[in-house]
């Protein structure tokens, strides 16, 4: 059985602008850099939420509620 390849997210953009420098084609290149700029906008949020969630704990538990 043959094992599919996993990529990271946080290794899209880096490859992403790789991939639009060595492009022939305008708009793919174009297409490869918003690529590369989503990717990365989307690794910060995941590194802020996880800093926050670290942080101030998850949002999970219930405080201040009684029964």
């Amino acid at each position: 059985m043959t094992v599919p390849p996993t990529f990271n997210l946080h290794d899209l953009g880096p490859q992403a602008q790789m991939m639009s420098r060595n492009c022939g084609n305008e708009r793919m290149a174009m297409v490869m850099q918003y690529v590369a700029v989503g990717s990365m906008i989307i690794m910060a949020g995941v590194a802020a939420s996880q800093v926050l969630r670290d942080a101030f704990g998850s949002s999970h538990h219930e405080h201040g509620r009684s029964r």
